[in-house]
């Protein structure tokens, strides 16, 4: 296990830095404010830079284990596949078991900016806590920073995650406690999943890309 925390400095630095950030907004603002304190930041850029950000992970990811599938081996694409469902299970049951009482930012605060209407964003009101999106960022970049033998890339994964994340917070639909709290499952839940599930021996069958890229 401390061997893959080591392999995976990059995103792992750019989680904490992330966590540190979270923390000390929420502790100096509130969780209130510190969500009045990000909605001040917007223009029709962000709008619909943001927007987009948070549709990654509701397509992309089965875009991501196909291609995995096809150019790495069905071991990474079945690992990562079980992993993305056991951290999203995990959200799912905190959500809808648990926290079944945290409401979303606009649940009876109008304070909270929302985007405009052309977008045709779903303003949800309920289960924010925590936040499945990022979950499922955190959760898929992980992987492919663990997965990729450029380890570097693990802080443009990083970031990504974080821009997913935050997004969530920028539409309103998730207060920062969430999306810190959904990276945290995101990020720990790849690793240790990961570690165990990398011990299943595959045959030689899953070991190969369907497409090699160098014949």
């Amino acid at each position: 296990m401390i061997k893959i925390f080591k392999n995976n400095k990059a995103f792992l630095s750019i989680y904490l830095l992330f966590a540190l950030a979270v923390i000390i907004l929420v502790s100096i603002n509130g969780k209130r404010e510190a969500q009045l304190l990000a909605n001040q930041f917007y223009n029709p850029f962000f709008d619909g830079f943001f927007f987009y950000s948070t549709k990654v992970v509701e397509w992309f990811s089965l875009v991501v284990i196909i291609s995995i599938l096809l150019f790495k081996g069905a071991k990474w694409a079945i690992n990562g596949f079980v992993i993305y469902g056991l951290t999203a299970l995990i959200t799912f049951l905190l959500k809808r078991q648990i926290f079944i009482d945290a409401m979303r930012p606009t649940f009876d605060n109008n304070d909270f900016r929302l985007i405009t209407s052309e977008f045709g964003l779903t303003q949800l009101t309920n289960n924010s806590f925590p936040s499945g999106h990022t979950t499922a960022a955190f959760t898929l970049f992980c992987f492919l920073a663990i997965i990729t033998t450029k380890k570097y890339s693990g802080f443009v994964y990083g970031i990504i995650a974080v821009t997913i994340g935050y997004s969530r917070v920028y539409l309103s639909q998730h207060y920062f406690e969430d999306i810190l709290i959904g990276a945290t499952i995101g990020t720990f839940g790849t690793f240790v999943f990961y570690f165990f599930l990398d011990k299943i021996k595959y045959g030689n069958w899953a070991l190969k890309p369907i497409i090699k890229m160098n014949k």
